[in-house]
């Protein structure tokens, strides 16, 4: 039985792996009592590395461990001054994060160089902790040669996946949590895949993850604060897949909450609260890109305090999942804008905001009714009222707490049938009126209007300074 056991763990362990692992068959480990074997193990302390195993595909210079050969490697301990290292072109390497507290004064505590392949996994049962110092930002420390601007970085080429069953906190005090390179015809493709762990990163000062290429979160549960970016790409960001749970993704604090040039959300849950765009579907560099954000599964809910809802530099298309999103200032801050179009064919999505319209070409191929108030120079519904949409016999399609005050509501759904009336209810009492409609329409405060005797006439404005900056205060500044 022992021995049966023992190789049930193995075959487990295996698997985990190759699962987890771009390598497949070139990792190799089995599990032993209540503990992993590797090629090599390591722990780290304060003043060494103590190494354990036949492995020689590694060198040790104090408490800095350079890996130079693919394979298995153990890390464990804890350590207030170390960092890993890959070297630059080794694949089919995987890291075995086993209780590892890792700290750096002034680089990052686990870099993989140009054109590595490298699985980061996280054991299962292990809490890690991984590090940094103000001094990793060679903007802010031009002279600290060894800085690499993250926590974990990824440099041109790499190709890295993070995963595991247990789970990784992340804080950045120097710039980026994560940060994946880019493509290049020197180094080759780039990518970075995050599935399965537990993954939490603080970022006081910039990005929480930041990829040039493309950034694939599949599964697990993400817990983010970021002062800018919480997930950013520069060209490509999936989130989930389809036919799959996706990842649960919790974004507490952000400037803007995700953000890639073609942004897809296949699946998952995801909660954001932002100061400015929620999702934003952008870059600066690209000159004549075909921008899109595409939402076709999965649970959004997400605010924006200070900006657009979901922000599209070219077609925004929702085709399913359940869509919430609420945006707090007037002027040109959206819940839903695009610069091209606005579809919606499936899914059901429910956007308010303090403005008196959403300004964007409509074409829905499922019907939606919009709710607005009379001028848009009121609320429909305030923060914290339960905002519910009835049919003419009152029965209730959708019910969710307003996260802020509201003069302009858009709600789409497969319940919803072309020509048919809809209510508008802010608690128990009635607010608008509105008729369902498909087809193509500008957008705008359209197909509904505020009932008389409705909650908003004696609502006042959201007070601030117009462009969605409060009295007083200044936004987050982007980084260059």
């Amino acid at each position: 039985m022992k021995k049966l056991a023992s190789l049930l763990l193995a075959a487990a362990m295996i698997l985990s792996l190759a699962a987890c692992s771009k390598q497949g068959d070139d990792t190799k480990t089995q599990a032993g009592t209540g503990s992993y074997s590797s090629d090599a193990a390591f722990a780290f302390t304060d003043s060494a590395i103590t190494a354990a195993g036949e492995g020689s595909g590694y060198e040790i210079d104090g408490t800095h461990l350079t890996i130079e050969a693919s394979g298995v490697y153990l890390l464990s301990g804890e350590c207030s001054d170390g960092s890993v290292e890959v070297k630059k072109g080794t694949t089919g390497v995987t890291l075995i994060l086993d209780g590892l507290e890792l700290e750096s004064s002034d680089t990052a505590p686990i870099a993989c160089n140009k054109s590595t392949e490298v699985t980061i996994l996280a054991a299962e049962g292990s809490v890690n902790a991984l590090n940094d110092s103000e001094k990793n930002n060679d903007d802010e420390y031009p002279d600290n040669e060894n800085a690499e601007n993250a926590v974990i970085k990824c440099k041109d080429g790499s190709q890295v996946t993070i995963c595991g069953t247990g789970t990784l906190n992340i804080t950045a005090n120097g710039k980026n949590g994560i940060k994946s390179g880019a493509t290049t015809d020197a180094e080759g493709e780039a990518s970075l895949t995050i599935k399965e762990l537990t993954l939490s990163i603080s970022a006081p000062v910039n990005d929480a993850i930041n990829a040039e290429q493309l950034l694939n979160i599949e599964s697990g549960t993400l817990n983010i604060s970021a002062a800018d970016d919480a997930v950013h790409s520069d060209l490509v960001l999936n989130i989930g897949a389809d036919r799959a749970d996706g990842p649960t993704i919790s974004i507490a604090e952000c400037c803007e909450g995700l953000e890639a040039a073609e942004l897809s959300v296949l699946s998952g849950d995801i909660s954001i609260l932002s100061s400015d765009d929620c999702m934003n579907a952008a870059n600066s560099d690209l000159t004549g890109h075909a921008f899109s954000m595409k939402i076709s599964g999965g649970s959004i809910t997400a605010y924006s305090t200070e900006g657009d809802g979901f922000d599209s530099n070219g077609d925004l298309i929702i085709s399913g999942g359940t869509v919430i999103v609420w945006t707090a200032k007037r002027g040109g801050n959206q819940p839903l804008d695009a610069d091209g179009t606005l579809s919606v064919t499936g899914g059901t999505v429910l956007a308010a905001g303090a403005s008196s319209g959403m300004g964007v070409g409509i074409s829905a191929e499922q019907a939606y009714v919009t709710f607005g108030s009379s001028g848009g120079m009121g609320s429909l519904v305030s923060k914290g009222d339960v905002v519910s949409v009835k049919d003419s016999s009152g029965n209730e399609l959708c019910s969710v707490a307003a996260s802020c005050d509201a003069a302009y509501v858009f709600f789409s759904s497969a319940d919803l049938s072309d020509g048919s009336g809809y209510s508008l209810y802010a608690g128990s009492e009635s607010a608008a009126d509105g008729t369902a409609q498909t087809g193509t329409s500008s957008g705008g405060n359209t197909g509904g209007g505020m009932r008389p005797g409705g909650n908003m006439g004696d609502k006042q404005p959201p007070s601030g300074q117009p462009g969605g900056q409060k009295a007083g205060a200044e936004p987050p500044a982007k980084p260059e």
